[in-house]
């Protein structure tokens, strides 16, 4: 996962026109915001609906993952 970061990074600054920095850094700042729920909600998931619910919570955001790259890529 770490390693995408770099490379999702670049990616941004390929594709940002103009105001690059600015991109960048909604990235890394939505970045580290998403990285807070990655470590929240498994353990709400465990309060509420046990292992299940976490393997369920994984599962569903591998999923989005996979959707949000057969979009972006095609």
């Amino acid at each position: 996962m770490f390693s995408t970061v770099p490379a999702a990074n670049l990616y941004l600054g390929e594709q940002a026109a103009t105001a690059k920095g600015t991109a960048a850094s909604l990235y890394l700042s939505l970045y580290y915001f998403d990285g807070s729920f990655g470590a929240v909600l498994p353990g709400l998931a465990l309060l509420w609906a046990g292992w299940p619910g976490v393997a369920l919570l994984c599962l569903g955001i591998v999923l989005i993952a996979l959707t949000s790259d057969a979009i972006l890529c095609r």
